[in-house]
């Protein structure tokens, strides 16, 4: 029973170190469609690839202290949207901040 109890926790650590890697998100491709909406603005994709590399870099360093449910949510949001470092960003920063500030309902 022992050893069985050990695998399965063996078995999961992968599961749990790939789940606290940051996403890779096509930022290129992301910029393109970006810059396609604006004209085809090369301004308008490197101004995109600046502001997501910046959302990458900050999120980089604390990616492993957000909550398994907020990277999950976010990552998800992100997806959805075309893979964005800047609505990871916004997401997990208004995630964080709802979480710090839970709201009660009243009848009065």
């Amino acid at each position: 029973m022992r050893k069985v109890l050990i695998m399965a926790v063996l078995a999961a650590l992968p599961l749990t170190v790939v789940a606290q890697e940051m996403p890779r998100f096509d930022v290129e491709g992301h910029c393109e469609e970006v810059a396609e909406f604006g004209g085809s603005s090369h301004q308008i994709y490197n101004g995109c690839i600046q502001m997501e590399q910046g959302a990458y870099n900050s999120l980089k360093s604390r990616w492993a202290n957000v909550s398994g449910r907020i990277r999950n949510h976010c990552q998800e949001v992100a997806e959805f949207s075309g893979g964005s470092y800047q609505i990871l960003q916004g997401c997990v920063q208004m995630e964080e901040d709802a979480a710090g500030n839970r709201q009660s309902f009243s009848f009065d």
